[in-house]
């Protein structure tokens, strides 16, 4: 008996180990490659190996999937990606208004995953920290009132009363999140879920026919960004266990050292880029940056720019809502 306690121990933690996200995000990368390159079957494989082998996956890599089902015409695989997209948030109006997706509800192999749309949604919400997200929706709130009088208020008090408030109130609310990252992990969609208001289509119908699925948590992300436009000391160590652990999205780690090289002093230590937000001006680099941005799972800088300059011509196409989104 004591052995197979301790075989099924060792499983069980092998297998939390397994669980890298740094490796889940290279697979992602690699999807976006079979994307582009129409090789749906190689897609939907690696799609399996992220299924298969990982816990959480974001609610955009759900749709993703749905995406990439649909272009194939894997009927399968879409009640399988169905089920999960809705177990992570994605409200089924989304899937109803992508122009790709919408063709998944009429699946006959989709209806009972669709009748069961309530109970699954009630796991989503299940799995929400709701003290946590609670906290950083109110931290937000403050934040965004600061930032509207640093960007609109009176112009002589901008970079002056405003400006010191602002930078005041980033310190005070890095001290609560770096409290929260301590406790529970990084608050980003893993913890906290998706942004309470995707769950009303009349907020965002017109905008996602235009810009394309969005569908992230990134209220954290802003208000350390606020946090690191001026120069600060990094907490670098502990946000790279939360990208392995899935809780920190790569390029939110990214653009935070952009902000600390942008703006960072020497006190603090050497910060390097990793082009996710700034660019480092100095081209030599470009090889180090490379190795930095394939370490915590990013994709390539030339790739990152191909998706970047892809997504400007589907907006300016009016394509972005029927087409696969990329990273």
């Amino acid at each position: 008996m004591k052995l197979r306690l301790i075989i099924y121990s060792i499983f069980i933690v092998s297998n939390l180990f397994a669980q890298d996200y740094i490796e889940y995000q290279r697979i992602i990368n690699r999807i976006d490659e079979d994307v582009l390159n129409k090789e749906y079957f190689s897609a939907i494989k690696r799609l399996d190996s992220l299924y298969e082998n990982f816990d959480f996956i974001y609610s955009r890599h759900c749709f993703k999937a749905l995406q990439i089902c649909s272009v194939s015409q894997d009927s399968l695989n879409a009640d399988k990606w169905l089920e999960k997209s809705f177990i992570q948030g994605v409200p089924i109006w989304m899937i109803r208004t992508n122009e790709l997706t919408k063709h998944i509800l009429k699946y006959t192999t989709t209806q009972t995953t669709i009748d069961r749309y309530d109970s699954l949604r009630n796991i989503y919400n299940n799995s929400v920290n709701l003290k946590v997200r609670n906290i950083i929706d109110s931290l937000y709130e403050i934040d965004q009132q600061f930032t509207t009088k640093v960007n609109d208020g009176f112009i002589l008090f901008r970079n002056t009363y405003h400006g010191i408030r602002w930078l005041q109130n980033n310190k005070k609310q890095f001290t609560i999140l770096n409290e929260i990252i301590d406790k529970y992990g990084y608050p980003d969609e893993r913890l906290i879920g998706l942004t309470r208001d995707l769950e009303d289509s009349s907020q965002h119908i017109k905008s996602f026919n235009f810009w394309g699925p969005s569908l992230m948590e990134n209220k954290t992300y802003i208000m350390l960004i606020h946090y690191y436009s001026t120069p600060r000391a990094d907490i670098n160590n502990k946000l790279i266990k939360n990208i392995k652990l899935g809780y920190l999205p790569p390029y939110q780690f990214g653009a935070f050292n952009d902000f600390m090289a942008r703006w960072g002093k020497k006190k603090y230590g050497e910060f390097e880029y990793y082009n996710v937000w700034h660019k480092d001006p100095d081209n030599s680099n470009d090889l180090n940056i490379e190795k930095r941005r394939n370490y915590i799972g990013l994709n390539s800088y030339e790739q990152q720019n191909r998706n970047m300059l892809l997504y400007r011509e589907r907006r300016k196409n009016h394509t972005a809502n029927s087409e696969i989104i990329l990273e």
